[in-house]
Order: C-alpha cells, then structure tokens, then sequence
C-alpha cells in the first residue's frame, strides 16, 4: 500500500505548527473522533497514528503534511523531545546526522564519551562516529578531558544535546 500523499492527509487531518499536533478533520475509520488529537504515545515516548491501516510516525505524518512528502531518510527531533513534532522542531537527516543529536543513554553513569583507564591512570575522552573512533585523547583531570572533548564534538559538527541526559530535555508542551 502506498503512503497517503499530502493531499489525503490535509483531508483528513489538521496541523497546528504551533502546538505541533494533529488533530481528525474527516472520520478515517470507526474509532476517529472528529475533532480529538489524532493518535497517541508511544513507550519510547514517540507519537504514532493509524492512518488508512497502516501505522505511521506522528513525525512523518507531520513532515509530509507540511512539506509534501515523506523524508527521503530519518527526521531529527533538534530538542530530543520526541513528541514535540513543531515542524520548528524537526529536521530530515541522515541516520549519522541523526546519531549526532541523541541523547546519553539512561544506564550511563559517567560523563559521556569520558572514561578512567586504570592502566594508564588518565581519562580517556572519545568520540565515535558510525561505528568509528573519530577521536580520542587523554587526560590528567577529567575537567580537561569533558572541556576538550565538547570543543572537539563542536568541531565535528555534534548537537550541543549530544550525550547530555534525555530527563533534562523532557517537558510537556501546552
């Protein structure tokens, strides 16, 4: 089945860019409220929609009703609030672009891309990219070592959110 086209789309949903919700203007099945947020949350914190039985990403949806398409590769949430789908708020990337915006995952206690070598006595500070160590260093003090890697995540072109903790970014919107 091919995707909806953004003109099925405007027929059937309505785009707020500034709360970034869609909201049912035609009945599209049986459970479709008119008026009521089309779709819903996720347990990764992404908003999905049924739309002519398929599922789709609340952010894609978005992307083709706004721009007339879907994304030829993965969109970027730039705040990585995953349900914040304010066309300001998203971008169409690559997947290694995309790898450059996301956030430190929960289970990791130190400072991103920063680790002690018991060896060496020094803190190591790395950065990997597409399964490829595109930097590493070491350092006396990890102060050094979180300051250089941060002007060096810069330099490659990283989203000042990379590798910052995910609760600090998350937020509901009115």
């Amino acid at each position: 089945m091919p995707k909806p086209t953004q003109k099925e789309l405007k027929e059937f949903l309505s785009y707020d860019p500034l709360t970034g919700e869609l909201h049912w203007i035609k009945k599209a099945g049986n459970s479709t409220i008119i008026g009521s947020r089309a779709g819903g949350l996720t347990n990764r914190g992404y908003r999905r929609l049924m739309f002519k039985g398929k599922q789709y990403q609340e952010h894609h949806i978005v992307w083709c009703w706004v721009h007339g398409s879907f994304p030829p590769n993965q969109i970027d949430h730039d705040d990585q609030v995953r349900y914040n789908n304010r066309i300001s708020n998203l971008k169409s990337v690559t997947k290694g672009q995309n790898a450059r915006n996301r956030a430190r995952r929960e289970n990791h206690l130190s400072e991103a891309g920063i680790w002690y070598c018991k060896r060496r006595k020094r803190y190591i500070a790395e950065i990997t990219f597409e399964g490829e160590k595109i930097y590493q260093k070491s350092f006396e003090d990890i102060k050094d070592a979180i300051q250089e890697r941060a002007v060096e995540s810069k330099r490659l072109g990283f989203n000042d959110n990379h590798g910052k903790s995910n609760n600090s970014n998350r937020k509901f919107y009115d």
